[in-house]
């Protein structure tokens, strides 16, 4: 589809310039508004990709069509290139403020204005498929709910019942496990949701050793451990985090570790504090991760079945990645294939307590 181009300005000659420009270039289709009246007037019939607005016009001037059209929830994705003969720092930061994507400074480099064009064409794509993949997400943990709690109180009822065949019985089983396993996933799904809808941080401070040791206190207790947890932490610092979210990120991926390594093994847990960040890694002795997929597994829509790491953790990795992202961290995961896998959470310095 070509990507929609809508060019506001006042002056003939530079529509015109701008128009010579997508003229050469396949994938481009333009409309052209004289004024910023006109300009708004547009919007609904043509829905265009991408507006290049000038500042000066008369009446509507640039910047309060640029704030009307940002505060359109139906134009919301449109992406805003504000265009202008000075290059005042003044000037540019009004446009920010007035919400513009960026700015462009006459006369125009035509190389540069089709490269701002395609990369803002292609955020404006990415950002709706993420809309849509978020409500995809929220529908289906709502219209599920209800059936849901309907298969789970029906199956209890079932094992409640005294003298059925041990075959009603054991069907009355799977569907409560399988019950348990969709409501699993409804959560997670809800969870998500609220992470992508940016909610607020809980902060709060303590010590990295000491959290660190209840972890690896509560899996020695664990009488149906798997393999043991070894802890790597020379020396202690504290940290101001979310912990509660930063305890589900740490916790699935130390539990999607002990899953995929060999009975018996060890998973072993750092934490280190240098001058860029602070790291923390969860390394296990299992089959490791395809170098194509080191990216792949944090999608929440990444469904492919592979031999580690991403059977029934695909949301639990994608919620992770979501949670050191809103704390301005992140985690990636490094592998050699047949090798095991370790994952590691950054953090930024400003969430050392000092």
């Amino acid at each position: 589809m070509a990507i929609k181009v809508l060019i506001v300005d006042d002056e003939p000659i530079n529509i015109k310039l701008i128009e010579e420009i997508l003229e050469y270039e396949e994938g481009f289709q333009s409309k052209t508004a004289p004024d910023g009246a006109t300009a708004l007037s547009m919007l609904n019939s043509y829905h265009p990709d991408i507006i290049i607005l000038d500042i000066m016009m008369p009446g509507i001037d640039g910047y309060e069509v640029c704030r009307r059209i940002k505060n359109d929830g139906r134009h919301k994705f449109a992406k805003v290139l504000m265009v202008s003969g000075k290059a005042m720092v003044e000037e540019r930061l009004q446009g920010y403020e007035a919400g513009a994507d960026d700015y462009i400074t006459k006369p125009f480099v035509d190389d540069e204005l089709l490269a701002k064009l395609k990369v803002f064409s292609k955020l404006k794509k990415t950002e709706e498929i993420d809309e849509l993949k978020t409500g995809i997400l929220q529908l289906f943990s709502h219209e599920t709910r209800t059936p849901l709690n309907g298969i789970l109180l029906g199956s209890q009822l079932i094992l409640d019942t005294d003298g059925l065949p041990d075959k009603i019985i054991e069907y009355a089983k799977l569907i409560k496990i399988s019950g348990e396993r969709i409501h699993d996933l409804v959560q997670k799904i809800l969870f998500l949701s609220s992470l992508k809808n940016r909610r607020p941080l809980n902060f709060g401070q303590q010590s990295v050793l000491t959290y660190l040791q209840a972890i690896v206190n509560q899996q020695e207790h664990d009488s149906n451990k798997a393999c043991s947890l070894h802890l790597d932490c020379p020396v202690d610092f504290s940290l101001e985090v979310d912990w509660k979210l930063f305890h589900e990120a740490m916790s699935a991926v130390i539990d999607n570790a002990i899953k995929f390594s060999p009975q018996h093994c060890t998973v072993t847990i750092s934490a280190t504090c240098d001058t860029t960040n602070v790291c923390f890694r969860v390394s296990d002795q299992g089959p490791g991760i395809d170098p194509m997929l080191t990216e792949k597994i944090f999608d929440e829509f990444y469904s492919q079945q592979i031999e580690n790491h991403t059977k029934g953790t695909a949301l639990s990795l994608a919620i992770s990645k979501k949670i050191m992202e809103l704390h301005k961290g992140d985690l990636r995961v490094e592998s050699i294939f047949g090798h095991g896998a370790t994952f590691i959470f950054s953090l930024p310095l400003s969430t050392v307590v000092n």
